[in-house]
């Protein structure tokens, strides 16, 4: 009887795992998605440009002083500072248009043979302001009131648009019928037309460089006599863009 109990279940087993199997076969193989092609494409790039006439000048203008100590080259400096500032807003420049750019104070370092070591022969304090104005015709008024009166470095000079929107707002324009009117020559090249926008960039937009100039000292301005001569120019506002459009055939 034992063995007979035994047979009996391993028939079971077996026939139970057959049916396994055969419900594996039956059962439908699912069908693998595709992804579609992507639509024929042009993909062109341009840059809109519009010249602009600048209505704001910053200028920076500084004192740099020199001392054996730190204290003294600070002390020298805040004194000069205080009477280039007071001769800026003579000019009618306001305080809140004057702001402190750079303050340093460093010393001055220098390798001795004899000591074989670095030694602080003095310190050396640089003060640098920013100041904007509406009136461009200030700008060279602003460096010369400043080296007059214990200025002797003009760190750079800005002219530019403080308002840029729509000059942004008509390169963009400018940049996108560009790359439009160039993906059509190119279609119509290519024996098809061009087809609806598909994907666009838009760089951030360009602004002009600080124009830098040379620092001057007061007896150099002296010995010239005349009045610093600046010139605002114009200012290019530069958007570029990146655009895809859809390439059909005739």
């Amino acid at each position: 009887m034992p063995r007979a109990i035994k047979r009996s279940f391993t028939s079971r087993t077996i026939w139970y795992g057959a049916g396994l199997v055969a419900a594996g076969f039956a059962r439908p193989v699912a069908a693998q998605t595709v992804p579609p092609e992507p639509p024929p494409a042009i993909s062109v790039s341009a840059r809109g440009e519009v010249q602009v006439a600048p209505d704001r000048a910053r200028v920076q203008v500084g004192v740099e002083t020199q001392a054996k100590t730190s204290a003294a080259a600070a002390a020298e400096n805040n004194q000069k500072q205080a009477a280039v500032l007071k001769a800026i807003r003579a000019l009618g420049i306001p305080q809140a248009q004057i702001r402190t750019l750079n303050y340093s104070v460093m010393p001055m370092q220098r390798y001795d043979d004899k000591l074989k070591r670095v030694v602080i022969d003095g310190y050396q304090v640089s003060n640098i302001v920013s100041v904007e104005t509406e009136k461009l015709e200030l700008a060279g008024q602003i460096i010369d009131a400043g080296l007059a009166n214990g200025a002797n470095r003009v760190a750079g000079l800005d002219f530019f648009v403080k308002d840029r929107a729509k000059a942004q707002e008509e390169a963009l324009a400018q940049a996108v019928a560009t790359a439009r009117r160039q993906a059509e020559v190119a279609a119509r090249a290519a024996g098809g037309q061009l087809g609806g926008l598909l994907e666009i960039m838009i760089n951030d937009f360009e602004r002009p460089d600080p124009r830098p100039m040379m620092a001057m000292a007061k007896t150099e301005m002296d010995a010239a006599g005349a009045p610093t001569e600046v010139s605002a120019g114009t200012s290019t506002v530069s958007v570029q863009v990146m655009t895809r459009w859809r390439f059909q055939n005739r």
